[in-house]
Formats: C-alpha cells, structure tokens, sequence
C-alpha cells in the first residue's frame, strides 16, 4: 500500500465519512456540489473534533486517580516526577475561537511533594500534525505530562527540563532513576551521590568529570582525565564564574552534551561556537588543539580585546587578560 493511501485511510478513521450524512446535498447545481462539498467537510471537522474530545475524556477517566479537575478549571496531572496544573478553560477558549489559538499557556510545575503557593512554570509544547483536531492536541499534551518520566528527556522538551532542574537541581529526586538510565546510554556517565559528582567518557580518551550539590559555587567544578592518567585536572573551578557565559556551557544537559564532544570537536573550533576560555584551557594541555589554533593567535588582525561573546557582547577586561595568558600557554605548547 502506498504512503497515500495509507494516509487517507488514517485520514478516513480520524474524520469519518461525512457524506453518509448528508447525501442529499449531492445532487443539484454546480454551486450546490460545490457548497455541499464544504459543507461535508466542515461536518467531517467538527465529526473529528467530538470523536477527539471523547479520547480527551476517556483518558482523563482511565486516570481519574492521576488527573482530576479542580474548581477553577484546572486539570491536576500526577505524573512521575512532577504535579502539573493545566488551565483547561484558556485551552477551551482558544479552541472555540481557532483563530486565537496558538499556542498552549505555560502549565505550573509543581514538586511531586505537594502544591506550592508560587510554582514554577514551563512552556510545554506539542507537535501538531497535519490535520490534527485540537481536543487530539490536547491528549497528547495531557499524556505527555502524565508520562513524564519518559517526555521530558526529548528534545522538544527542554523547558520542561529547566523548570524540572529548578526544582530538583541534581541531588537525588524524582528525575534521578530516568537521567542516570539517560546519561549511561548516552555518554556512559555515572552519577556519584555521595560525592555528588558526575563522570563521564569524552572523545580521544579523556573523561570528564562535574562536581555538583557545592552551595559556594554557582556552577560546577570541571575536572578532565587523559589517556593513561589516574589522577584529575582542573579544567574550571566553578565553571559560571570562570567561562565566558558561552549557550554551550549554560545548563547541565549542555555541558555535557559539549564536553562528551570534547576535545575532538575543538580542533577547528572558533570563539563564536565554543566558549573561549574552555577552548584555550583544554588546548593549552592538548597539542592537536594548540597547533590547530596557533596560525590564529599569531595573525596580526588578532586580539583577545576583540572576542565577542555568543550573545554579541564584548568579553570582559579580566576574561580577556585571561584569554591573553592562555594564548601564551598555547603557542608554548605548539611549538615544544
């Protein structure tokens, strides 16, 4: 069967056949046919629409235990990490006026401990697809929170990730059992709670490790292991405080994200994507990265006064003496 048909059989089950509605309309004029053939399309729409708000009822019944309605039209969705409140009536006001809907309200996100008086929020979005009823839209939304333990680790996800890390930041919590299943599959990483350290595999053999849970650092200390070492360098003592505020460096998923790249992906790597302050640190202790950058730091149009930060803003005085004594380091360790 092709993809078409395929489609359009999807298509059919979802909106129904109209025109065993309405086959009278089918004989008259040109106009006639042409308005009854509107006419069983919207009806096929608004077929599509009641079939949708059924599932959207069914699911909150089947979970009656997890989802209940509040007294202010707020639907209350008990997932596994975390208690969510959706404001049924804003969506139901979107939906009746489809020219005002774009876009869901941002859900509050609260500990799975209990209701707070001044809740996060998160602006949690779902994909629609191609012809989609909107009360569809909203099952999948509903489910998505209901499983959050598996949702909130997609891509398309990530302000439910940051509002769930603000709540939770990375001691032990509801989010601990899926990010360390996460994280193993993804960069063999292994969460230390006692220590309250994350260690992970980098590229060419180095190992990166992440100190959380230190209330006198804003970020976490960065620490790397190469090939054959036992014992670990300091690469950022706190890694808000001494990095340039790069978007690569900027939450817990990028960082790792960045380092399990790392230093593979710095070879050829410029100030504009990637932090540089990280970039000369792990190129001052990496030849492959240094010789890569030492044509650069000795091109006469270059100067560390003139780096930019990713969002378009000069570097400060203090990081650029930094940046000055790095690039000494480099071009050291370039031509030993």
């Amino acid at each position: 069967m092709s993809m078409t048909s395929m489609e359009d059989g999807h298509l059919g089950k979802l909106f129904g056949d109209g025109k065993k509605f309405y086959d009278g309309y089918r004989k008259g004029t040109v106009q006639e046919l042409r308005r009854s053939k509107m006419f069983t399309g919207m009806m096929g729409v608004a077929y599509a629409a009641e079939r949708a708000a059924n599932l959207v009822m069914s699911i909150i019944e089947e979970n009656e235990d997890r989802m209940q309605m509040d007294d202010a039209e707020h639907l209350l969705i008990t997932g596994t990490l975390a208690i969510y409140r959706v404001d049924i009536g804003s969506f139901m006001a979107k939906f009746v006026n489809p020219f005002d809907y774009n876009s869901f309200d941002v859900v509050e996100v609260h500990p799975k401990s209990g209701l707070v008086k001044e809740p996060k929020t998160a602006c949690v979005q779902v994909q629609p697809q191609k012809n989609m009823p909107a009360y569809d839209l909203l099952a999948g939304y509903i489910l998505g929170l209901l499983n959050d333990e598996v949702t909130w680790l997609q891509d398309s996800l990530s302000p439910l990730r940051r509002t769930l890390f603000q709540i939770y930041g990375l001691a032990q919590s509801p989010l601990t059992a899926s990010m360390e299943d996460h994280f193993a599959e993804l960069v063999d990483g292994e969460f230390d709670y006692t220590n309250d350290t994350f260690t992970f595999e980098g590229t060419n053999g180095w190992s990166w490790r992440l100190h959380f849970g230190q209330p006198l650092r804003e970020g976490y200390k960065v620490e790397y292991q190469k090939p054959r070492q036992t014992w670990w360098n300091t690469l950022f003592e706190d890694h808000e405080k001494d990095s340039t505020g790069h978007y690569t460096l900027s939450g817990f998923f990028e960082v790792v994200e960045h380092l399990a790249e790392s230093p593979r992906r710095l070879k050829g790597a410029t100030d504009w994507n990637t932090d540089p302050i990280f970039l000369r640190k792990v190129a001052s202790d990496y030849p492959p990265v240094a010789k890569a950058m030492a044509g650069r730091l000795m091109d006469d149009n270059y100067s560390a006064d003139e780096i930019y930060s990713f969002y378009d803003e000069p570097i400060s005085e203090e990081q650029a003496d930094t940046v000055r004594y790095l690039d000494r380091l480099i071009l050291e360790r370039a031509h030993a």
